[in-house]
């Protein structure tokens, strides 16, 4: 009923929208005929000469009734915010240098504050859109989590149910394959796919683990945010019977929390997750309800942000559990206590987990925002960050070749060393030195990544990081200066959730943004975009 009420409010809504189209009177323009703006006219649909360029490029653009602003000195021209070098200003061009760190976007002309828009520019630089990739329309909405499976095929999991208009007839729900260079996988067995979203995954014995938010995947419910999958996409069932000896195909994994999955690692034979929930969750399908008819049971556990689960879906009590404490209606065995706070999580190859967010104590000790444990689930106590952060973490990466972490949030010190939204960490939490991040205007960095090279890409809200325009997406060298040649990309709307790194189709290095961005270099682009780095 819910969708037929909308539609008559909607046909309600045309009807008076028309009716009152009939009966409005039309006016004059009261602007028509006006002057332009300071008198300085420009056709922004022109295309200037050349219409690309690294900085230094001298730029010919036509315009007239500029060059009296020329001559008293009050004339600037800005490439998308940033100041250039004007060579000279005739009655019908202008001619100016591109600055070191301009990006692409529109021009214009500033006279004593006031803007006078001119044609967009675009500055070549080392980072560029990867044309060979073949993804066209993205997806209908955003990608949580990019990777590499078997084949060097790529699978994305979030919450769409289109993936580049090949969702139209039939919905990709959550989850789609690719080839390398984007073409899109139909020899995915995902069914309907998912009825939530699906945020990371883990491959264990050659099975998927899948977690997210989700109660249902391929036709089967009574799934509790994670469930195994083979790696065709299908989900694994097994018969079981109910009280009444009926059949019933469920999911071979029983096991599950109440609450989000945000992250899925493989821990030997096992899976370790880390999210947002207080019970971990299993079911008995052959106990009866109390008409002695047939009933599904749930059966809960109190465990709080991280659980290691047995590949049947059992949990693991020999992993952050204490089996004497009081837990669920008191019923003795409950997790450890983690953090008085929401967080998140990382993991090593070694096994070890970064925990980090808004709390201050994790397991009752003293924690600044941030821990690290070790691989048996305690805390690691050669990570020593200090009193941590003293605001909420909001990303962090960390890169194996550097064994550095890099961190974003609101924070403004770091164990009590200033550090504003943004600080470099060594391995034993300590702060990098070396490492010193600039002024950000207009927003917070909400994501970051850094490479084997020591080149790191920040994205977020801000509309300037150091004083130079970057709205929403720059790239630093290791001490957290803009690097240059790398900062030309125009402007990123949106957040960037994951980077996967690979090659593009004529083997350059490639970067593979996947988030909630509906805008890149400008351009219209629809969660997903990769880009070629010289």
């Amino acid at each position: 009923m819910k969708l037929k009420y909308t539609g008559l409010l909607l046909i309600c809504a045309a009807t008076l929208m028309s009716s009152c189209q009939k009966e409005s009177e039309v006016f004059s323009d009261p602007y028509a005929g006006g002057k332009d703006p300071l008198g300085i006219i420009v056709n922004k649909q022109q295309v200037p000469v050349p219409a690309a360029g690294e900085a230094g490029t001298e730029v010919t653009i036509t315009v007239k009734g500029a060059k009296k602003y020329k001559d008293d000195g009050s004339l600037k021209f800005l490439f998308n915010g940033e100041e250039g070098e004007i060579t000279s200003v005739t009655e019908d061009v202008i001619k100016v240098k591109v600055p070191g760190r301009a990006s692409s976007g529109i021009t214009s002309f500033m006279v004593g504050g006031q803007l006078v828009f001119g044609p967009d520019f675009t500055v070549l630089g080392k980072i560029n859109k990867d044309f060979t990739y073949k993804v066209v329309n993205g997806t209908n909405n955003y990608i949580v989590r990019a990777l590499t499976v078997q084949n060097g095929n790529n699978l994305f999991l979030g919450e769409f149910t289109n993936f580049d208009n090949k969702g139209i007839v039939r919905e990709i729900r959550r989850i789609v394959r690719t080839l390398p260079d984007g073409t899109y996988d139909r020899t995915l067995l995902s069914g309907s796919g998912s009825n939530g979203t699906l945020r990371d995954l883990a491959v264990v014995n050659n099975f998927w683990y899948i977690g997210g938010t989700f109660s249902g995947y391929a036709q089967r419910d009574g799934i509790s945010n994670i469930t195994r999958l083979t790696n065709a996409g299908q989900i694994d069932t097994v018969q079981t019977a109910t009280y009444e000896n009926r059949t019933k195909f469920v999911s071979r994994f029983n096991g599950g929390t109440n609450g989000e999955i945000m992250h899925v690692y493989p821990s030997g034979n096992r899976v370790i997750v880390t999210g947002n929930f207080t019970y971990y969750v299993s079911r008995i399908y052959d106990q009866p309800s109390r008409l002695y008819k047939d009933s599904t049971i749930i059966d809960s556990t109190d465990v709080r942000q991280l659980a290691r689960l047995n590949v049947d879906g059992s949990l693991d009590k020999t992993w952050r559990f204490d089996p004497n404490a009081p837990g669920y209606k008191g019923k003795l065995g409950r997790s450890l206590p983690g953090a008085n706070g929401p967080g998140t999580t990382l993991m090593h190859s070694d096994g070890k987990i970064l925990f980090y967010g808004q709390f201050s104590t994790f397991d009752n000790v003293n924690a600044g925002n941030i821990v690290r444990l070790k691989a048996d689930g305690t805390i690691d106590e050669t990570f020593n960050a200090g009193t941590g952060s003293d605001e909420f973490i909001q990303y962090v990466s960390y890169n194996a070749t550097l064994n550095k972490y890099l961190a974003v949030g609101r924070f403004k010190s770091f164990n009590q060393t200033p550090s504003l939204y943004m600080v470099m960490l060594n391995y034993d939490g300590s702060v990098d030195q070396s490492f010193k991040p600039k002024a950000f205007e207009g927003g917070l960095p909400l994501f970051c990544k850094l490479f084997d090279d020591g080149l790191a890409l920040i994205n977020g809200n801000f509309k300037k990081y150091d004083n130079v325009a970057r709205n929403g997406f720059f790239v630093t060298d290791q001490t957290g200066e803009l690097k240059e040649g790398y900062n030309t990309i125009g402007n990123l709307s949106g957040q960037v959730f994951d980077i996967l790194e690979t090659t593009s189709a004529d083997g350059k290095r490639a970067w593979l943004l996947v988030g909630s961005f509906y805008n890149f270099d400008n351009q219209p682009t629809n969660n997903m975009v990769r880009v070629t780095v010289e």
